[in-house]
């Protein structure tokens, strides 16, 4: 009597396992290729702009400080590789801008304008914590270079300057729902954006 009572629990949690093992795994090998498109604010590549905004911008014109600063939000289109159900490896490619006014050195008046294009091209990696039908968890990271040409212009010329840098961005937990073709959001610190979402395809 006891024997049976202590078998049945043991067999239940025995089957749970078993079923939810096979669930994930067999979810799993559908997450070879991953595609994503999504669209983040307030990077750190745009805050390290905004810093910079109290540094001089020294171009052929003269030396000038940015005021009154404007930015686009942070479209990526990344994606990855997993050979397993677990991590997953590929690369990222986005685009943002920025625009305002310049301000002479040693004046407070608007003397001419800037904008600003920003390519980012990143290797990244990330690994998926929860892996099941509907739902998963995960976190990456990502390393990467920005190529930020910029134009300035005051009445009356215009030059333009072209900066290479080195960027990242860590993505502390993304939620995705959906099958096959899902949607998602991200919290993090980067290229990416403080906050982002999108849409995402596995095949």
């Amino acid at each position: 009597m006891i024997r049976k009572r202590i078998m049945k629990p043991v067999l239940v949690v025995t089957l749970v396992a078993f079923l939810f093992t096979f669930t994930t795994a067999s979810f799993a090998q559908e997450r070879k290729h991953d595609l994503s498109f999504q669209y983040g604010f307030i990077s750190i590549d745009q805050f390290t702009d905004i810093i910079e905004d109290i540094v001089l911008v020294v171009i052929t014109l003269g030396n000038y400080y940015k005021e009154d600063m404007k930015f686009t939000g942070v479209p990526f289109l990344t994606y990855h590789y997993s050979a397993n159900d677990r991590f997953g490896f590929g690369g990222a490619i986005g685009y943002y801008a920025s625009s305002g006014n310049l301000v002479q050195e040693g004046g407070d008046v608007v003397v001419g304008v800037f904008r600003e294009r920003n390519y980012i091209v990143a290797a990244e990696l990330d690994y998926h914590w929860i892996m099941r039908p509907g739902l998963q968890l995960y976190s990456g990271a990502g390393l990467g270079l920005r190529v930020r040409r910029g134009t300035y212009a005051d009445e009356a010329e215009t030059d333009t300057m072209t900066k290479v840098l080195p960027t990242f961005h860590l993505n502390a937990l993304g939620v995705r729902v959906g099958g096959k073709v899902g949607f998602f959001a991200e919290l993090g610190v980067g290229y990416k954006g403080l906050l982002a979402a999108g849409i995402n395809a596995q095949f």
